[in-house]
Formats: structure tokens, C-alpha cells, sequence
């Protein structure tokens, strides 16, 4: 191995090092969010009163996500990391109507697989030499199929509520849910691992891309936390 392999093994390295404990603080938020919540009738009041309530957090959630994606490289490094920040205490209130439909031992089983699941998928995409930007194209396409397909389901069980084959398509959907994000997981930190041996630790924007890095893999982590707990979550 040459110098210029060991100085960008060392970036990847570090930069890769920053974006984990930039997720795992936006887990720890959206674990202490929700808990709070959930431990607060007034706050569960406030934050989860009604439905239209829920449905607007989602949909602000969506905008953020969007929004820092388009503007991470203008904004200045404080700012994107309060946005995410923010997001994540966002997520644990959103995420606490769900986890209340499971009893707590399911919570904590599929997070413990989905944490699992998360390193195993990460140590592929760091070690493997395979490029996976094929694979991650069609991840991505198989995404889409996979939302379009979740909300033709949601509509047929709205409007057939005891049409039995939507239990089968949501318990094979999830099924896919969770092989699309474990994929995606291995195929985000190759790719990020690339973006830290070509960055500049020394410009102040570098924590821009960890920020909007650290959110990648931290959505890629609650969505197959979400489709594990679909498939092995008792409900209440």
C-alpha cells in the first residue's frame, strides 16, 4: 500500500467516524423524544392529539429531509446540524404512535436485529472491493416500487378493510422493506467512505457532508427498524 492509499484510508476513516457518532446522536435524540413523549399524557396531548397533528409532522418531516438535501451545500455548517438535530427529536414524536401499537419487547427485539442487521450490511459495503453503484441504482428504483406499492396497499386496505390478501402483500412488503434498506446500507457507506478520502477535512462545509451523510444511514437504520418490527411486532 502506497502513501497516497494510507492518507485516504485515514480520511475515509475519519470522516466515516464522524458521520457514526452523528447518527447514533440522532438516534439517541429520537429515542429520548419519544420516550419523553410517551411518558407524558400532556405531551402526548400536545404532539399526538389528532390525526391531521400526525399527518403535518410527516409532512414537515418530508420537507426537511428534502430541504437539507437541496440546500446542505449553501447552509452554514451550525445550521445543518441544528436542521438535523431537530429532525430527529421530530422523528421520535412522529415514530411514538407507532411504537405504542407494538408491546415494548417486540420494540426492543426488532432493534436489537435491526442493529445487528445495520453493522453486518456496513462492514460489507466498507470491506467489499465490489463497486456498488449498480446494485444502488437499482435499489433505489426497487425503493420506489416499493412506496408506490405500499400506498396501493394502504388504499385497498382503507377501502376492503377485511380483504385478506393485503395481510399477505403488507407482510411481503415489509419483507422487502427490510432487504431494500439492509442493501442500501451497504451500498451508502461505500459510497460515503469514497466521499471521505476526497473531501478537505480542513473546510468547515466538510460537516455539511457528514451531516446529510450521518442522515442517510440514519434513515436507511429507522426504516429497516420499522419492517422488522412490521414482521415480528406483537401488537398491543
Amino acid at each position: 500500500m502506497n502513501a497516497y492509499e494510507n492518507y485516504t484510508n485515514e480520511d475515509s476513516n475519519k470522516f466515516l467516524s464522524k458521520v457514526y457518532v452523528w447518527m447514533f446522536i440522532g438516534l439517541m435524540l429520537t429515542a429520548v423524544a419519544s420516550f419523553a413523549i410517551m411518558s407524558s399524557q400532556s405531551l402526548m396531548n400536545l404532539f399526538l392529539g389528532s390525526k391531521s397533528i400526525v399527518f403535518g409532522l410527516l409532512i414537515f418531516q418530508l420537507i426537511i429531509v428534502i430541504a437539507l438535501s437541496w440546500a446542505i451545500k449553501s447552509l452554514p455548517p451550525a445550521i445543518a446540524t441544528l436542521v438535523f438535530i431537530f429532525y430527529s427529536v421530530l422523528s421520535g414524536i412522529t415514530l411514538t404512535p407507532i411504537l405504542l401499537f407494538y408491546e415494548m419487547g417486540s420494540v426492543y427485539v426488532a432493534f436489537v436485529i435491526a442493529a445487528g442487521m445495520f453493522i453486518a450490511m456496513s462492514f460489507v459495503g466498507y470491506f467489499i472491493k465490489k463497486d456498488l453503484s449498480g446494485v444502488g441504482r437499482f435499489l433505489i428504483m426497487a425503493l420506489i416500487g416499493l412506496i408506490l406499492a405500499s400506498i396501493v396497499n394502504m388504499v385497498l386496505c382503507f377501502i376492503l378493510p377485511n380483504f385478506a390478501a393485503t395481510v399477505w402483500v403488507t407482510f411481503f412488503l415489509s419483507i422487502a422493506g427490510v432487504l431494500i434498506f439492509a442493501g442500501l446500507t451497504a451500498y451508502d457507506t461505500q459510497k460515503i467512505k469514497k466521499i471521505g478520502a476526497s473531501v478537505d477535512h480542513g473546510d468547515p462545509f466538510t460537516q455539511n457532508l457528514v451531516i446529510i451523510c450521518a442522515l442517510t444511514l440514519y434513515l436507511d437504520f429507522i426504516n429497516m427498524f420499522l419492517y422488522l418490527l412490521r414482521l415480528f411486532g406483537n401488537r398491543r
